[in-house]
């Protein structure tokens, strides 16, 4: 038996009571719905501040990501369209996208122009402009608010260039 049938009939009702409360505690194991809400009230209040930064964080990563595409990009266009300079001297502007590599959204407008408006001088030196940019609205405009990479160089007319062979 147990520390009440021990004391016999002269157990204080305070010490039963101790007994009782004491033994209802230890076997309480659940947890009311009010804890739960508050639990789950907490989790949530933690829960969207650290989705938000992630979804920013992503967003700069898609950013950063096409920019570098953007630069990469000019570069090989900027190259390309001086190699032509060089060997033909040609004025004039050339666009098109880099839909055969997976990136029909990115596009190019590459401006030469040997015109001393232009940085350049007339049959001497060809200032060649190269901008990339991201039209997400298909206008095939370079606008202010689409990511943009400019790039630019001159090529000077010189005899080697002209007797190489194409």
């Amino acid at each position: 038996m147990g520390a009440i049938a021990r004391l016999g009939s002269r157990v204080p009702s305070e010490a039963i009571k101790r007994h009782v409360r004491v033994k209802y505690q230890c076997r309480r194991g659940a947890f009311s719905l009010v804890e739960m809400i508050a639990a789950t009230a907490l989790m949530a209040g933690t829960l969207a501040p650290a989705l938000a930064v992630m979804r920013e964080a992503m967003a700069l990563s898609r950013e950063c990501t096409t920019r570098t595409l953007l630069a990469n990009y000019a570069v090989q266009v900027l190259e390309s369209q001086s190699a032509l300079v060089m060997q033909n001297w040609s004025n004039g502007t050339a666009t098109g996208n880099f839909a055969s590599d997976g990136y029909s959204t990115l596009k190019y407008s590459a401006v030469k122009s040997d015109a001393p408006a232009s940085g350049g001088l007339v049959n001497r030196l060809m200032h060649i402009q190269v901008t990339t940019y991201e039209d997400k609205d298909g206008d095939s405009v370079a606008d202010a608010n689409e990511l943009q990479v400019k790039f630019r160089t001159k090529v000077a007319k010189l005899a080697s260039y002209q007797n190489a062979p194409n």
